[in-house]
């Protein structure tokens, strides 16, 4: 969206004001529930979707401190949050109704609203009063069949802003169509008719020309579909190419001259007559090799190939060229089938089976000339969500913003309450710890206009469980270690959720 300071105040006043918001004190630290109807550990990840609404706000709330001048605009973020019907519930985090939120940041407030995506799917679900198809993690033994990719959708992974409208983006089906103020659902995005219905990734990768580049999979296709997107919107060119280990792609990377698909050993089989989860007919082989294709943006065409031994990520920061290598940044994760365990335990409010593993942050060498991969390890332990400064998206960056745990957090507790920043010139990292009853979600890195790389603030939600509240911050981006400089308190718990952007003005 292009909006100047002025025309974003009128909007913030028109939707306040016009829209009767509710007013919230900041109240930041408030802790408002008995010590009995406090969540267990084992229960706060999954109290956060406890009785949530259609529509949230919208809802005025003051920060405890004034926000930076330089620091307007909206933060969207999407995420699961419909997880029960009825009496069918779904066992899966990922399987959720998406529920989109802006808040708009202004001077010293913030004006936060929500509001489910009406997908077709949702839209049949709400008239029957049940779920009635399956989830990627939760299967009902008299689910409906399945014709095509929307079937599925629950747009509840990410957000993509473009212009006056927010994308809704699911992993393996269409974008939803929001407008960008009300958001309120517009209706599936249809880029061209050829292309109606085919999957559109959550993870679509924008190059500092505003040209958009994104990725659709079919399990068991072996296919990948390519997207080269005008920064209006317009398609441009799409392609499809042969892949192996493309049977579920979360993410990928982009440098000035290639797409980077990093693809894992995980293949999707068939099921037999029992009801069986998406999930669950994906097996991981630990003896098949990771396979990386370079795609030349060009011709849309592999360029370069590269084997790997096996492991699992869903999450990638930046990549560049670096002379003849090409560098990637990966968030490693713990491996599939137990991260898959752990997720349906913390959303069905049982104890983890295992304390939450500590995997690596890596960086990904491709030797384009000796045709060569390495692994290289980088500061950061039990790190995810990883973020950079996007103004450089496919060029070198010196620092990635990413996700981890405190030793105080409770192993029954699924998530994450640090904030990390990793500084690649002096390999070092610097945290802040939220509490031990924080579930902080991903934070978003929001340049300083006109300052150098890496230069900015990052914004981030958190829940806090013990008060059922979710609280919003902001860190200076290269003092994150002094804590929030900013911070207030909605009134309400919204559910924990994935992937956001920010819109500046």
């Amino acid at each position: 969206m292009n909006h100047d300071i002025e025309s974003l105040t009128r909007r913030h006043f028109c939707k306040t004001v016009l829209a009767g918001a509710t007013v919230a004190a900041s109240g930041v630290g408030a802790s408002h529930l008995r010590a009995a109807e406090r969540p267990e550990p084992h229960q706060a990840f999954a109290s956060s979707f406890d009785n949530v609404p259609e529509s949230f706000g919208p809802t005025l709330v003051t920060f405890d401190r004034p926000l930076p001048d330089a620091l307007r605009g909206t933060l969207y973020r999407n995420g699961p949050a419909r997880m029960q019907r009825g009496d069918t519930r779904y066992h899966h985090w990922f399987d959720g109704d998406g529920m989109v939120h802006s808040f708009d940041l202004n001077g010293d407030s913030l004006l936060h609203r929500a509001r489910m995506v009406d997908t077709e799917r949702s839209i049949k679900e709400a008239a029957a009063g049940r779920f009635l198809r399956d989830g990627f993690g939760t299967a009902f033994t008299d689910s409906q069949p399945i014709s095509g990719p929307d079937d599925l959708n629950v747009a509840n992974i990410s957000v993509l802003p473009l212009g006056d409208e927010v994308l809704a983006l699911w992993e393996a089906g269409s974008a939803w169509r929001l407008d960008a103020d009300t958001l309120d659902t517009l209706g599936r995005k249809v880029f061209t008719p050829d292309t109606d219905g085919l999957p559109f990734s959550a993870h679509p990768r924008t190059d500092p020309t505003g040209r958009i580049w994104n990725f659709g999979y079919l399990s068991g296709s072996g296919k990948l579909i390519l997207y080269d997107i005008e920064a209006d919107g317009r398609l441009n060119r799409v392609s499809i190419i042969d892949a192996p280990n493309a049977d579920m792609v979360h993410d990928f990377a982009i440098t000035d001259r290639y797409l980077v698909f990093v693809l894992q050993p995980l293949f999707f089989r068939e099921a037999g007559s029992s009801p069986i989860a998406f999930a669950d007919r994906l097996q991981w082989d630990a003896d098949q090799p990771v396979h990386v294709l370079v795609i030349d943006k060009q011709n849309l065409q592999i360029a370069h190939r590269f084997e790997l031994p096996a492991f699992f990520a869903f999450h990638m920061g930046n990549a560049w060229q670096d002379g003849a290598n090409i560098r990637i940044e990966v968030a490693t994760a713990t491996e599939f089938r137990p991260l898959m365990q752990q997720i349906v335990q913390a959303s069905t409010a049982q104890p983890l089976s295992g304390p939450p593993s500590a995997p690596n942050t890596l960086e990904i060498v491709l030797d384009t000339r000796r045709r060569r991969a390495t692994i290289e390890s980088l500061p950061g332990t039990g790190v995810d969500f990883p973020r950079f400064d996007q103004r450089f998206t496919g060029q070198q960056t010196n620092q990635l913003f990413m996700l981890g745990r405190s030793a105080q957090m409770s192993n029954d507790v699924f998530g994450f309450n640090r904030v990390c920043r990793i500084d690649r010139d002096s390999l070092s990292e610097t945290i802040f710890d939220y509490d031990a009853y924080t579930i902080a979600e991903e934070h978003i890195f929001v340049p300083a206009p006109g300052g150098q790389q890496g230069e900015g603030w990052l914004v981030g939600t958190s829940y806090q469980w013990q008060q059922r509240q979710t609280m919003l911050s902001v860190f200076n981006a290269q003092q994150i270690e002094d804590g929030p400089i900013a911070q207030c308190q909605l009134p309400y718990a919204l559910p924990l959720g994935l992937h956001g952007q920010f819109v500046q003005v």
